[in-house]
């Protein structure tokens, strides 16, 4: 195809804010800078267009796509139908390329590839982040992070900041698939600390992604309470005594307003032979809602259908007449209840003791008696629902003095709240939904991140926010989120860049050479240089010089004719 190169398309998504081989600059402001020279050399017969296939001009400044991944030549050509050439100038990501292969094949049209890599670049970058409670009674939490390359890197430094403060660094190896799970302690109820974090890894060739954000929601107190006839017991009040993670409430069992259970995160009931069915009907129904209900037999229990509506079967009083005590089974450190909440505890640890009260034969055994029969049961949908085999009177169980008292009691308020997962988005999401309590009806919000403000089409109901983000604007890092009427801060959207620009791989000089060797209309130049290209502009645009050869043939012609002659004489 002898047609001339009348188009150039550069490629802006994030992946070409990566160095190239052996260059100082990002390869899109390399590739702008080889779209300059073009315009000043060829002035008349070339046009520029970014991936959208919007116009381009000579010295415009370059703008990151960070949101937009995907290159759709289709769509360019059908904006610019005339172009007979295409110069396209990427990254030459394998997406690129490959959900354009039906465009290449078209034999109508030539295309001219110049790859920035002659070798496969590496890639590493965060693909998940989530955060896990530790139950540990100080408020300690486990940030994990899920790390992957595209191939095994030696070294990956990886560095947690808070409010660009650093808070935590590591050094990990990957290999054996390029992924590897890391974790970091965090105490999100430290009062200097704010709900911005970022992750920043060094490692492998590529940079545009190493940075990651992400937002923790400020951690609300656990609003727990404790419904008993006589409003006394002080053993669980002291289990919730820090004020800066619960609000501990006692109430009577026979005058607390029942309508008002739907306020708490965990209710605990010290039940024993009164209940009156109103009373009854609300813990039922706050329970069946997924809410934490702890139930603890006194010594005068009677409560059985109660126990069984909740889905315990057969519940029984066991008949002691000397209140003999079991010891307890050591914890099924397998079980998910107790997970990061005996990290370090040894499996012969001494037991506490009970007295068998209470029996029944459904649902899970967290702890059980040496002699198989349950302790502490756990049932309902949500695994919400828990019941004492006996009461914690000091006649009845060691229970309340022994270490694992405080940790199962943590682990069971923490079970029920599930606000403990870091946010994070990505820019090519259409639609962010947010948690925000307590937003005055009529609020309209917007974003800032530095000088930059925009109000975004939104929704909100309740506590519930709904943004439509203008994908055209946005950057990857943080936007404040804002009442527009009183300026008030509601919180922070970390935005990043989307995953699939991290995760997929990029062809090199001599790979796209081997793809397309049967296809005369792609070319594929060997060096990443300016020169090359103008030498290809120049080739096919001057023709090749002919008349030169042309000449030397008819001087060697008349020189062998003139030598024949001479032979003959």
């Amino acid at each position: 195809m002898n047609s001339n190169v009348n188009l150039l398309v550069l490629d802006q998504s994030a992946s070409n804010t990566a160095y190239a081989e052996g260059s100082s600059n990002p390869i899109i402001e390399e590739n702008m800078s080889f779209i300059n020279q073009l315009f000043e050399s060829y002035p008349q017969s070339l046009k520029a267009v970014d991936q959208s296939g919007s116009s381009l001009e000579a010295y415009q400044e370059v703008v990151v796509r960070e949101n937009e991944s995907k290159l759709n030549l289709d769509r360019i050509i059908r904006k610019h139908p005339t172009s007979e050439k295409i110069l396209l100038l990427s990254d030459f990501q394998k997406s690129a390329i490959d959900e354009n292969i039906s465009i290449f094949s078209d034999s109508s049209r030539g295309f001219i590839f110049m790859p920035p890599y002659q070798q496969k670049p590496n890639n590493v970058w965060v693909d998940s982040l989530w955060v896990e409670q530790t139950d540990d009674g100080a408020g300690n939490e486990q940030l994990k992070l899920q790390i992957s390359a595209i191939d095994d890197v030696d070294d990956v430094n990886i560095a947690l900041e808070n409010d660009e403060q650093l808070i935590g660094t590591q050094q990990i190896v990957l290999n054996d698939g390029g992924q590897k799970s890391v974790s970091f302690p965090i105490k999100r109820f430290s009062s200097d600390m704010s709900s911005s974090f970022r992750i920043n890894l060094e490692a492998g060739d590529l940079d545009f992604d190493n940075t990651f954000y992400f937002s923790l929601p400020e951690r609300s107190k656990l609003k727990i309470l404790l419904l008993s006839k006589n409003n006394t017991n002080s053993l669980l009040s002291a289990v919730y005594e820090n004020k800066e993670m619960f609000d501990f409430r006692k109430e009577s069992l026979n005058n607390f307003a029942f309508q008002d259970l739907d306020e708490y995160d965990l209710v605990l009931v010290e039940l024993g032979d009164q209940l009156n069915n109103f009373a009854a009907g609300a813990l039922k129904t706050y329970a069946a809602s997924g809410n934490n209900l702890v139930v603890i037999p006194t010594s005068n229990f009677d409560q059985y259908s109660f126990l069984e509506d909740l889905g315990f079967s057969n519940v029984s009083n066991i008949s002691q007449a000397n209140n003999k005590t079991v010891k307890l089974q050591s914890p099924d450190l397998q079980n998910p209840f107790f997970r990061n909440v005996f990290n370090n505890m040894n499996e012969d640890i001494s037991m506490p003791e009970a007295v068998m009260y209470l029996k029944w034969e459904s649902g899970q055994k967290i702890l059980s008696f040496i002699n198989g029969y349950p302790y502490l049961g756990l049932t309902g949908v949500n695994d919400n629902i828990f019941v004492f085999a006996s009461p914690f009177d000091q006649d009845y169980t060691n229970f309340t003095q022994h270490g694992i008292f405080l940790p199962v009691f943590y682990k069971i308020a923490f079970s029920g709240k599930k606000e403990n997962q870091a946010q994070y988005f990505f820019l090519n999401q259409d639609v962010i939904e947010l948690s925000k309590a307590d937003i005055p009806e009529g609020t309209v919000v917007k974003l800032q991140q530095g000088e930059q403000e925009l109000v975004p089409d939104q929704r909100i109901s309740g506590n519930e926010m709904r943004l439509i983000l203008p994908q055209e604007d946005l950057k990857s890092g943080f936007y404040t989120i804002i009442n527009t009427k009183t300026e008030e801060n509601l919180g922070v959207l970390a935005l990043n860049i989307p995953k699939k620009e991290s995760e997929t791989g990029y062809y090199t000089t001599s790979e796209l050479q081997s793809l397309f060797q049967d296809q005369e209309n792609v070319v594929v130049l060997d060096e990443y240089d300016f020169s090359s290209i103008k030498d290809y502009i120049d080739e096919t645009k001057n023709g090749f010089p002919l008349w030169k050869y042309f000449l030397v043939l008819a001087l060697l012609s008349l020189l062998a004719e003139v030598l024949i002659i001479r032979l003959l004489k």
